[in-house]
């Protein structure tokens, strides 16, 4: 394990924020050595839980995954900040009981395509894994099972969006209290006690990992406080939901073709162009294109993004008209 000081200056941490966290470096240095000799106990744990519950990922809705189990490094710089951001939950956490207090310490991330895959995947993981809300963390000494053979949902599934996203998908299958708003970090996140150990699962788009991923290797954990790295992950967080609400759309727009491409072969009467221009008519005049501002023809960055969010806000003008071309076909 490298030396203190140098420890504080890789991770930005000062040594007042160190003096709050009020844990002796002994201890530390105790957890980094315990945890680094059972790292390879984890990494089955890990292995046998992909085998038992993420072999056919595909027919439950997930593109991809990555795993991993924290690096004993990083383990002890989140003991640091848990400790000075939240003391009194982590105020009796040391060398013995660590692993109850940390449920990340293995971490699996399902990447899905779009939105609406999570509700496949959540429902496949309420079928295949117990969750009663008897279970459920609060303290996290007295809650923990010892019964190793024991699996479970060790907290309610917690939904984190930015305000202004779309709640619906997650409200009809969850209690509002598990919908977190935030300002910009979206993913669900579970907590699953398997075989003695958490196991954090992580489910998100593939357009918000890649917002992820460039926010946590440049701004988290070290920046949160900068300002213009702020606003930067800010405004490419706001493109990655456009490019989620998009890709949604063109979901819907496959399917009205499907469903309308079906219904083309089952007219027997052959005026299906004739009623296909009426309808579109209809949709025209109950859904108007609203005036917007010229695109801007320069290079800058603020040229890009406008044009970006302009032509975002003629999709979402078509969507608009497929939306009503939906409800206008459900009522008839």
């Amino acid at each position: 394990m490298i030396a203190k000081n140098e420890l504080l200056k890789k991770y930005n941490i000062s040594e007042d924020e160190f003096e709050v966290a009020d844990i002796k470096w002994e201890e530390l240095e105790y957890i980094y050595k315990d945890f680094s000799e059972k790292r390879s106990s984890y990494e089955q744990k890990l292995a046998e839980f992909q085998k038992e519950f993420l072999m056919n990922i595909s027919e439950n809705g997930i593109h991809s995954i990555r795993t991993r189990v924290k690096d004993a490094e990083h383990l002890i710089v989140k003991i640091i900040r848990k400790r000075q951001e939240n003391y009194k939950k982590y105020r009796t956490l040391d060398k013995d009981n660590y692993e109850k207090f940390l449920t990340d310490l293995i971490g699996i991330r399902c990447f899905i395509l779009f939105k609406a895959d999570w509700k496949k995947f959540h429902a496949y993981l309420e079928e295949k894994i117990e969750d009663n809300p008897q279970y459920y963390l609060d303290d996290c000494l007295k809650d923990f099972d010892e019964d190793t053979e024991h699996t479970y949902m060790a907290e309610m599934p917690k939904v984190h969006i930015r305000d202004g996203d779309a709640r619906e998908i997650y409200e009809t299958v969850l209690p509002p209290d598990a919908i977190k708003n935030k300002k910009i970090y979206r993913s669900v996140h579970y907590i699953v006690k398997y075989h003695g150990v958490y196991i954090e699962i992580q489910v998100r788009t593939l357009f918000e990992e890649g917002w992820g991923e460039i926010d946590h290797h440049i701004v988290y954990p070290y920046y949160q406080d900068d300002m213009l790295f702020q606003q930067y992950t800010s405004l490419l967080n706001r493109l990655t939901g456009l490019a989620d609400e998009m890709s949604s759309f063109f979901c819907e727009v496959k399917r009205l073709e499907e469903e309308h491409l079906q219904r083309v072969k089952t007219e027997p009467d052959g005026n299906e162009s004739q009623k296909i221009v009426d309808e579109e008519d209809e949709i025209s005049k109950a859904c108007p294109v609203e005036e917007k501002e010229p695109l801007l023809d320069d290079n800058t960055a603020a040229a890009c993004i406008q044009n970006v969010l302009y032509e975002g806000e003629e999709i979402y003008d078509v969507r608009k008209k497929l939306l009503f071309k939906r409800d206008r076909r459900f009522c008839q």
